[in-house]
């Protein structure tokens, strides 16, 4: 096999790859990352959500402030690198959708770890939106969006200005691997790392671990009468954008996983928001978008080296929460292929060994 011409090829260049690249650079390595342009990244379409009490249970992970602390970080670097500003801060209005929220609210009101995320509760009338919030909610803080489309532009522009970045469909085919080598055409790295999403599920080395792809589709909207203050998190979300449009999302299919808007994903959208919005003059609909959420089973990433094959690496899985959750653990995967620092036990693919 040729000598190695780069120490890191990534294969995807959704934010994973990008973060991923980003933190290897920065400490000198020579990255090439392989990409489709971007046909087939679900970053592009997802809605970049911040959110660190998620679910019904409004959960806390044990994560959580390595996870923000990292993502604040990453993201003001980002802004002062390229002059954009990519996170954006809003509070968050969690709308109860049953008495059971109602009572793992007031649970996580006397847990002093969550103090600083919960805000009050309102009641039905008292909603800072005018959304129907028949059973009230609460307001959440350290909640944002983060702009994703505008940051992987800036990334792939970024990487593209110092010719890290292949516009390519990668095969599987196109590899060959040595123990300590890997080469794609002309590319002969020292280690691979695959950071390609859904596509996981047909990769021939990784393609065992428990991924579990769930199709979303989403709505760009424009209101004539309302410009929200507030992320809105019910029955569905609803993101005020900077452009002045509104992300409002999203279905779950977990039986087509493909990138196809559909009639049926618009109307759930549309009635969805009908319910919401009951009375009240609806949007125009400027986008329908569709992508594919390379979520898991245990909803932890998939992160570590393949059993077999020390060079093939996987840095993947993140879902609905990769824009909170893949700063911190891009820093440790970086660390750990520089240095060999463990990885986080509830990322490392080995808790499936």
């Amino acid at each position: 096999m040729p000598q190695p011409t780069h120490d890191t090829l990534i294969i995807g260049q959704g934010l994973a790859g990008s973060a991923l690249a980003w933190h290897l650079v920065e400490a000198g390595q020579r990255v090439v990352v392989i990409d489709d342009g971007h046909r087939s990244s679900s970053s592009l379409v997802a809605a970049g959500l911040v959110n660190p009490l998620a679910g019904m249970r409004f959960g806390r992970r044990p994560q959580v402030d390595d996870w923000l602390g990292a993502a604040d970080d990453w993201y003001d670097r980002l802004a002062e690198r390229f002059g954009a500003r990519f996170f954006h801060p809003l509070p968050m209005l969690r709308l109860f959708r049953s008495a059971a929220q109602q009572r793992f609210y007031r649970q996580r009101a006397d847990d002093p770890a969550c103090a600083a995320l919960l805000g009050s509760a309102f009641s039905a009338a008292g909603c800072p939106e005018p959304v129907a919030a028949p059973q009230g909610g609460f307001t959440q803080h350290r909640t944002g969006y983060v702009d994703l489309p505008l940051l992987l532009d800036a990334l792939r522009r970024w990487l593209g200005a110092h010719a890290l970045v292949r516009t390519s469909r990668f095969g599987a085919d196109q590899l060959q691997i040595g123990p300590d080598l890997v080469s794609v055409a002309d590319i002969a790295a020292r280690r691979l790392v695959f950071c390609d999403g859904a596509r996981l599920r047909d990769n021939p080395w990784f393609g065992h671990l428990p991924l579990a792809p769930d199709k979303g589709e989403i709505l760009n909207l424009r209101f004539d009468d309302w410009r929200p203050r507030h992320i809105v998190n019910g029955a569905h979300w609803l993101v005020p954008l900077a452009n002045g449009e509104v992300r409002f999302g999203a279905t779950h299919d977990h039986a087509h996983c493909d990138d196809r808007p559909t009639a049926t994903g618009r109307e759930t959208l549309l009635s969805g928001l009908a319910v919401l919005r009951e009375g009240l003059p609806g949007p125009t609909v400027v986008a329908h978008q569709a992508g594919v959420r390379p979520g898991t089973r245990d909803r932890y990433p998939l992160v570590g080296r393949h059993r077999d094959h020390p060079a093939l690496h996987v840095f993947n899985g993140f879902g609905a929460r990769g824009a909170l959750t893949i700063p911190w653990y891009a820093r440790c995967m970086a660390d750990h292929l520089l240095h060999g620092s463990p990885l986080p036990p509830e990322a490392d693919i080995r808790r499936f060994a």
